[in-house]
C-alpha cells in the first residue's frame, strides 16, 4: 500500500508508491508513445469509465449518458485514496500516515481534442467552473488541507496514449513544503514593507516589460525571474486576490482568455 513519508531534514511530505517501483532497466524513452486505441473519454464511452462524481450540461442528460460538456470520474489508479482515516505514526525519526485523499480526472470536453488550447474559450471556462465547484466541495472534508489542480501533456510527460484533453485534481492531507515556503515568503515580504509581493511583483513587470508575456484583461502573463524550468510562466490577476476559488464569473472567464492565449503560443512556437 502506498503511504505519506515525511522527510526527516527538511519536512516535504513524499507519497511513496511501493508496488509501482521499476527497476533502471524497465525505463525507457518512447516520445512517440504507443497507438492510442479506443478513447474511454469521449462523448459516448461513458461505460468505459468509473462513474462519474459530478458533470456539467446544457440539458437535463442523466448521470454517466452523452450530453456532458465537462466530465469528472475517479482515477482508475489513483495515488491517494478517499476511504479511511490518516493514521498518523512514527518509526524512530520518521513520520508517516496513510495515503489519504482524492484523486479525480477531469474531461475536459466530449470531443476527442488533446490539446485544450485548441478548446473554444467557453470550454475552458466551463472547466474552471468545475475546478471551483470540485475544490469547493473538497475542501469540506477537514482531512484535506490542499487540493491540486494538474495536467500532463504528451506521452513523455506522462499523459498516456490516450490523446484527449484532460487534467487531474488531487486533495492531500498535508499542504506541499514549496506552497508553505511561499506563504512564508510572501508574509515575510508584507511584515517588512506593508505591502503584497505579488502586487508589487505586477507592477514591476508592467513597467519594465522585460519578462511580459502579455497583459489581457484582468491578467498578466510573465515569465519569473527565476524560473525553474525552460518556459515556466506565471499568471497573476490584476487585482489584489489571494483565492482562486473566489473568482467572480467575469474573472474566470478572463482566466481562460489568458490561459488559451498562453497555451496557444507555446503551441505554435514548439
Amino acid at each position: 500500500m502506498p503511504e505519506l513519508r515525511k522527510d526527516p531534514i527538511i519536512g516535504r511530505w513524499v507519497i511513496i508508491a511501493t508496488e509501482r517501483a521499476k527497476r533502471p532497466d524497465q525505463f525507457s524513452a518512447l516520445p512517440a508513445g504507443p497507438d492510442e486505441g479506443e478513447c474511454p473519454f469521449c462523448q459516448g464511452n461513458e461505460d468505459h469509465t468509473p462513474p462519474e462524481i459530478t458533470s456539467v450540461s446544457n440539458n437535463s442528460s442523466n448521470k454517466d449518458e452523452s450530453g456532458w460538456q465537462v466530465r469528472v470520474i475517479p482515477s482508475i489508479k489513483p495515488i491517494l485514496r478517499i476511504e479511511g482515516g490518516l493514521d498518523r505514526r512514527g518509526q524512530g525519526i520518521y513520520d508517516m500516515m496513510s495515503v489519504i485523499g482524492a484523486h479525480e480526472v477531469v474531461i475536459e470536453t466530449p470531443e476527442h481534442v488533446s490539446n485544450i488550447a485548441d478548446l473554444p474559450l467557453e470550454q475552458i471556462d466551463k472547466v474552471f467552473d468545475v475546478y471551483i465547484h470540485r475544490i469547493t466541495d473538497l475542501g469540506k472534508d477537514e482531512r484535506f488541507k490542499y487540493v491540486l489542480a494538474f495536467k500532463n501533456y504528451g506521452w513523455v510527460a506522462g499523459g498516456g496514449r490516450i490523446r484527449h484533453s484532460r487534467s487531474q485534481l488531487i486533495a492531500t492531507p498535508a499542504t506541499p513544503k514549496r506552497v508553505k515556503e511561499e506563504l512564508v515568503g510572501a508574509k515575510r515580504y508584507f511584515d517588512y514593507h506593508d505591502r503584497c509581493i505579488f502586487c508589487d511583483l505586477l507592477r514591476q513587470e508592467l513597467e519594465m516589460k522585460d519578462r511580459l508575456i502579455i497583459d489581457v484583461d484582468g491578467f498578466i502573463a510573465v515569465s519569473p525571474f527565476a524560473s525553474r524550468f525552460p518556459f515556466e510562466v506565471w499568471i497573476i490577476p490584476k487585482a489584489h486576490s489571494c483565492n482562486f476559488i473566489t473568482l467572480s464569473d467575469a474573472n474566470r472567464k478572463d482566466l481562460a482568455k489568458i490561459l488559451k492565449i498562453v497555451l496557444m503560443k507555446l503551441k505554435i512556437g514548439f
